[in-house]
């Protein structure tokens, strides 16, 4: 049991001047993640945390601000395409540095050159995914599930707000639970749950393929209108790349994947690439059913094409299979997130507790609970959309980070090993991409108090890194805590792989 009177990581790592020799000198009583992600359940993650609520809710909003089919269709494959550049970006990363953590862990090692200064960037990274971005994200995924279940018993009228809260409650209690049995469990969830997602939307696919022999309302309308506007375009960019987002959780779990070098590329291409047909498929299937202005006039586009395809059974079935989407997306989410707070436990951007994986399963439980215990929280909150414009800013200035670290990091690790190397123009146009998607909100008219929410935070952020990062001030009784939690989880503190990684290749 070691305790948490200090904030400097090499007291609970291997991180040290006699690394080397503490490594070799435990052998496999290091404690260590486990690699038990294999190339299928790696992209099944992908494809689990991908595939939510948006396919099924957002073409119509990507429709009304692209104003024809054919732009429509130009959004989605352009976003597939973009979504995909990212991905091989991440996968230079991923496989120079496959430890936990993604971004955050990229972040620290791009930002070695500046000294001590250097985890400025990497911390607010983690202090803001911690506390906006990633249990927002859990709490309105566990409402669109609850919202949709609640939807066939309620049927004529919104159900009751406890009630809703309640469900959600339940079902993002049963994804922390879910996610904190083993990984092995976690994957294999993930490979049913993606499995019904994919043959959800191949039903779909399929069904406007046998529509389109007897009335197709793709021919009704004109593939490409004077109505488009690049303002409005720009909108209908937003929404589909958000039914995108998630695909960079492969490298959260790098630490945990089969043969990273090959598998951690190939999930990403091959999720990246299944996503993108089966996103094209299905709006090309919702037009072949449905005519122009009904897919204008609906927010519920899956429930109106099967009710058009299936009959009566479509109020309960779409339902259902969207709250199975969320569900899978909210389960995947868990599997990721957790492991960005273990490596910021490691690092000692977290309390020591938070770098904790359990004994026998290796699973770093302590953040799948941390993760569980947000989410609750910021399901009580109610309607924050705001704070998710601000939480897409934040998301695209990591991106812009992130790919400055590649191009860092090729002169810093110039002679590392790259099992992928991503042809530079892709890179920076990634960079263009997401330096646009933070310029463009403030083009026209915003509402900035999701931006003060951010300062706040920011402000915040910035009195617990000098204090207790810089200062390394001890909060009393943190050494009897984390005793408790090691002997409570049976939990004890692992490896910081990234800081023996770096070490080598530096």
């Amino acid at each position: 049991i070691v305790s948490s009177s200090a904030k400097d990581p090499s007291r609970y790592t291997v991180n040290n001047s006699n690394s080397e020799d503490v490594t070799k000198d435990s052998g496999a009583q290091t404690p260590r993640l486990k690699r038990e992600v294999g190339l299928v359940s790696a992209t099944a993650l992908l494809i689990g945390a991908v595939i939510g609520s948006g396919i099924f809710v957002t073409p119509s909003t990507v429709f009304r601000n692209s104003g024809s089919i054919g732009v429509v269709l130009v959004v989605w494959s352009v976003c597939g395409v973009l979504t995909l550049i990212g991905g091989l970006c991440y996968a230079e990363l991923g496989t120079l540095l496959p430890a936990s953590g993604g971004e955050y862990a990229y972040l620290i090692a791009g930002g070695k050159w500046l000294g001590k200064f250097g985890d400025i960037v990497p911390f607010f990274h983690a202090w803001f995914f911690l506390l906006i971005s990633d249990p927002m994200s859990a709490a309105f995924q566990g409402l669109t599930f609850s919202s949709y279940i609640l939807s066939i018993v309620y049927r004529s009228c919104p159900p009751p707000y406890t009630v809703n809260v309640l469900v959600a409650l339940a079902f993002t209690s049963l994804a922390t639970l879910l996610n904190c049995l083993s990984v092995k469990t976690s994957a294999r969830v993930q490979d049913v749950l993606s499995s019904i997602k994919c043959l959800v939307l191949l039903s779909i696919i399929i069904t406007g393929v046998v529509s389109a022999f007897r009335e197709n309302h793709l021919l009704d309308t004109p593939f490409f209108t004077d109505d488009t506007k690049a303002a409005n375009v720009v909108f209908a960019f937003y929404g589909a790349i958000f039914s995108y987002s998630g695909w960079n959780l492969i490298t959260y779990i790098a630490e945990e994947i089969k043969n990273p070098a090959r598998n951690i590329p190939w999930a990403l291409i091959f999720g990246i690439f299944t996503i993108t047909l089966i996103y094209i498929g299905t709006n090309v299937a919702y037009f072949v059913v449905l005519d122009a202005s009904t897919i204008a006039s609906t927010d519920a586009i899956a429930v109106s094409f099967a009710a058009a395809t299936w009959g009566p059974l479509a109020a309960t079935v779409i339902p259902i299979c969207v709250a199975i989407s969320c569900f899978g997306s909210l389960c995947a989410g868990y599997f990721g997130s957790a492991r960005v707070m273990l490596a910021a436990g490691r690092q000692g951007h977290l309390p020591l507790v938070f770098s904790f994986i359990t004994s026998k399963t290796s699973l770093p439980l302590t953040s799948i609970l941390l993760r569980g215990f947000l989410a609750v929280g910021y399901t009580f909150v109610g309607s924050v959309e705001a704070l998710i414009v601000g939480g897409v800013f934040l998301l695209s200035l990591t991106d812009v980070f992130v790919v400055l670290t590649l191009f860092i990091l090729r002169f810093t690790m110039e002679d590392a090993p790259r099992p992928y190397r991503v042809p530079i123009v892709l890179a920076v146009l990634r960079l263009l991409v997401s330096v646009a998607l933070i310029v463009l909100p403030f083009l026209k008219p915003v509402e900035y108090l999701q931006y003060v929410v951010i300062m706040a935070i920011l402000t915040l952020g910035g009195v617990y890194y000098v204090l207790f990062t810089r200062f390394e001030l001890v909060v009393p009784g943190s050494r009897q805590t984390s005793y408790f939690v090691q002997k409570l989880l049976m939990c004890v503190p692992s490896v910081n792989e990234l800081e023996l990684m770096l070490k080598e290749k530096l």
